[in-house]
């Protein structure tokens, strides 16, 4: 959506562009936007699991990437009151509720591990070959395996209350 703006003339030498209706911050959003986010989540996971068994690893993999990046979403939303960045880096996203959804170290570090499946899994440049021969069976078994109890972890954490 775009803004109007105005011009308004300032003292210097340059225009001043405003805002012709202050743009508020985000409301505090409802709880059936976290709850959609929470259940893409479990789309995702869905997914992720009947690609494991069809052998599609990388998009098993990338789902699992999604299913953890929107549950991470969802508590930003439910915790902050506000809506997330527009981001896919994982651990940049668990840094906005760190301080209400502890984590391990080594749950923090897979965050950072499965962040770049976002892309490798989908494009041959990123990948260097084809996504598919990117991902075993048993690296979209692991992140699967890592991914549950983080998602798990910010689903009690909601349930908890806000």
């Amino acid at each position: 959506m775009s803004r109007r703006v105005r011009i308004k003339k300032s003292s210097g030498s340059g225009r001043k562009f405003t805002p012709k209706v202050p743009v508020p911050e985000v409301p505090v959003v409802l709880r059936d936007e976290v709850d959609l986010w929470l259940r893409d989540s479990d789309d995702s996971l869905k997914v992720a699991r009947d690609n494991m068994a069809l052998g599609n690893y990388h998009v098993a993999a990338l789902y699992t990437h999604q299913a953890v990046e929107k549950a991470l979403k969802a508590a930003i939303i439910a915790l902050k009151r506000r809506m997330p960045p527009k981001i896919h880096v994982l651990d940049e996203l668990y840094d906005e509720i760190s301080d209400e959804i502890p984590l391990t170290e080594e749950q923090r570090d897979f965050l950072v591990e499965l962040t770049p499946t976002y892309q490798i899994a989908r494009y041959v440049n990123a990948a260097g070959r084809l996504p598919r021969d990117a991902y075993t069976k048993r690296l979209a078994e692991r992140y699967l395996e890592n991914a549950i109890p983080i998602i798990n972890a910010i689903k009690k954490r909601l349930e908890e209350g806000e």
